[in-house]
């Protein structure tokens, strides 16, 4: 299930890396941030509230403190008051160690938007608040599974309950590949496009498997056999055994969406004497020939192919 995380301006006050502090409206600091994005609102001091986004938080820095300075008192307050009315803007916060002028206050405090103030310059804090909202704010989601680190590659290992997922990490732990979740995977959508894997607190370090019962991963096998998450670079599906006919090849590049990013999936039957630990490593090691540009079923089929139109439809023929 996905969800949206939130955190509230008090909190946001909590963080040291951002040196913020509050200037005033201490009785609205439980409003909530629910958008990862910051906004400078320019033209919207004069106004001009097109594509105003009403629902960031609004940082001003020196260019629009100047611009506050010289605008009409009055009509400044106005301005502010229409585009905090807008939206649910969360806050206001002044960069550069600014003290915001009278009309920012009380256009605020009207709306009951509380305002802060950092010494950090714009660009600086822009670019550090960004990071810090990626990190608390993106999507996510919990599935049933176990994430491993493979030789570089997030390979998240799924399938029925008891088809042996814990088994087969477990074979890979032994094998020197880390371990990252076991049982519950949380996973984050990145601003960049791709997914990360991590492990919910209470279950961190630990394994479950089947006639063993709760294993503590560390002090088996090391510290350095667990981590606290990584990349997820791909999807390998545990399945029985079916009648289906299968792509023996491996031509056919499937995918699975997870928060809307498609990420590489592979399916494995269980059969007896199938060492699938072995398999999941070869595995990460063709998925990475692959993102490099080197697919092996394709290449090999293509020399089929031209081989049979040499040969006028006889792959074999001298």
């Amino acid at each position: 299930m996905e969800f949206t995380k939130s955190i509230t301006v008090a909190e946001l006050l909590q963080v040291k890396r951002l040196n913020l502090e509050l200037v005033c409206g201490k009785r609205y600091i439980q409003r909530e941030i629910t958008l990862g994005s910051v906004n400078r609102p320019g033209l919207a001091l004069s106004g001009h509230l097109d594509n105003f986004r009403a629902k960031s938080v609004q940082v001003f820095g020196r260019g629009e403190y100047a611009f506050c300075q010289k605008e009409n008192k009055t009509r400044l307050r106005a301005n502010i008051t229409k585009m905090l009315s807008e939206g649910y803007v969360p806050c206001v916060i002044m960069t550069a160690d600014l003290t915001p002028p009278a009309a920012v206050r009380k256009a605020c405090l009207g709306a009951d938007v509380p305002v802060l103030k950092t010494s950090m310059e714009s660009s600086a804090f822009v670019a550090e608040f960004s990071r810090f909202l990626d990190e608390k704010l993106a999507p996510v989601t919990h599935v049933h599974g176990v994430l491993v680190d493979v030789s570089g590659m997030g390979v998240l290992i799924r399938g029925e309950s008891g088809i042996g997922k814990s088994e087969c990490a477990l074979e890979l732990i032994k094998r020197g590949h880390i371990l990252v979740a076991d049982d519950v995977v949380e996973i984050q959508k990145s601003r960049g496009r791709y997914l990360v894997g991590s492990c919910p607190t209470m279950l961190k370090h630990y394994m479950e498997v089947r006639g063993l019962g709760i294993l503590d991963v560390p002090l088996l096998f090391g510290v350095g056999s667990t981590l606290d998450e990584t990349k997820i670079d791909m999807e390998v599906v545990l399945t029985s055994p079916t009648k289906e006919p299968l792509d023996r090849l491996g031509v056919e590049q499937k995918t699975t969406d997870i928060l809307g990013v498609e990420i590489p999936c592979l399916g494995l039957p269980v059969t007896p004497g199938r060492n699938l630990a072995v398999l999941i490593e070869v595995a990460a090691l063709n998925q990475q020939l692959k993102s490099q540009g080197i697919f092996s079923a394709k290449e090999f089929s293509q020399k089929i192919l031209d081989k049979m139109k040499k040969g006028n439809g006889k792959p074999y023929v001298k």
